[in-house]
């Protein structure tokens, strides 16, 4: 049963799924903060705001990156992805 906190892209989210396996300390201050906190984690998670508008977000982004979600679709649109 999923969890109606839970982010509807955790099962695609390499953040979720531990891509950062070498420091699970962070990945798990990253679930709680932005993938388990229902609304409030999805609206300040860049990959879920990229993903809302482009339908995927590059594994290489991380929730709180200190680009905008503008400047990485912008990227993204450069390198024709």
């Amino acid at each position: 049963m999923v969890d109606s906190n839970n982010c509807e892209k955790t099962e695609k989210c390499p953040i979720y799924s531990g891509i950062l396996q070498s420091n699970e300390i962070l990945t798990q201050t990253y679930k709680k903060l932005f993938c388990e906190s229902g609304s409030e984690g999805k609206s300040k998670c860049k990959r879920y705001q990229v993903a809302r508008i482009m339908g995927v977000c590059p594994p290489n982004i991380l929730p709180n990156t200190h680009l905008t979600a503008d400047e990485i679709i912008e990227k993204m649109k450069a390198q024709g992805l």
